[in-house]
């Protein structure tokens, strides 16, 4: 990927610069990154330049900047907490024009209003997909123990879930034991459903998928190491991801840490969420 005119709009979570590394592991010119995540230290860390942007909400004038500075293609990767949107002081006329045009508030239709939005300024949303393929999690068993019966009783339960809850676009996870839902993930995202979990059950299995009409340029599912930790604080053994379309982040530490928990970890077919 040639790299000019090409900028990386980073939020909060590891994803951002798991995709700067591998960019700069394969020699390839860096994009100009703009940070939304209060926390510049691990890019500093990494050698590498970011500009903070102190309101995410002020999409207008961040747009209308990077035009100015020759942007003309754009990555979007990390998180921006939903809770922004209902902060009305902080929308500028292009988050309120946004707003506006959605005809629901979920996440899929956000993000396709900001996409569609920044189109307009003549600027191309790029995929990250590209980037780090080697992250997508693949099929079948991927680390820690093999899955035992009752695991994969949980799972083919939970995928008969997540078959109805995912195109509600509300929620990518469910936390499930002895065949009962017992969390399901909403706008305060999967490590907080998690450990919502913890005080409900003892044990069970996480499962994570995608929406089938998801866009894969900026907003595949992931799961990292603190995932891992979660789960087991949780007393969770079991996680089952959507193969080809789960980003494992940060790998080689996130199987390790598998092994470690003792954490089954399976990639299950996408036609299995279907």
């Amino acid at each position: 990927m040639n790299a000019g005119h090409l900028a990386l709009v980073a939020g909060e979570g590891a994803l951002p610069l798991e995709i700067l590394k591998a960019m700069i592991k394969k020699k390839a010119p860096p994009p100009k990154v703009y940070l939304l995540a209060e926390n510049d230290a691990p890019y500093l860390e990494e050698g590498i330049a970011v500009q903070k942007i102190a309101n995410p909400m002020a999409i207008a004038m961040i747009l209308a900047k990077m035009r100015l500075m020759g942007i003309r293609r754009l990555m979007m990767a990390g998180g921006v907490p939903k809770k922004n949107i209902y902060s009305a002081e902080k929308l500028d006329r292009g988050a309120k024009s946004i707003l506006s045009s959605v005809q629901d508030r979920n996440d899929h239709s956000l993000l396709a209003g900001i996409v569609k939005y920044i189109e307009k300024f003549g600027i191309q949303v790029m995929s990250y997909e590209e980037v780090i393929p080697e992250l997508l999690a693949p099929e079948g068993h991927i680390a820690g123990p093999v899955p035992d019966a009752e695991q994969l009783q949980d799972c083919e339960y939970g995928l008969s879930i997540l078959r109805v809850l995912l195109p509600l676009s509300f929620g990518q996870s469910v936390v499930v034991s002895n065949r009962a839902v017992v969390a399901v993930e909403a706008m305060e995202g999967t490590d907080e459903a998690v450990r919502r979990a913890a005080s409900l059950s003892a044990h069970g299995i996480l499962l994570k998928g995608m929406r089938a009409d998801q866009d894969r340029r900026y907003d595949l599912p992931v799961v990292g190491v603190q995932t891992l930790r979660n789960m087991a604080d949780s007393g969770l053994t079991g996680l089952f991801i959507e193969a080809g379309s789960v980003l494992l982040l940060e790998k080689d530490a996130f199987l390790q840490e598998a092994e470690r928990l003792e954490i089954s970890v399976t990639g299950v077919a996408t036609c299995r969420f279907l």
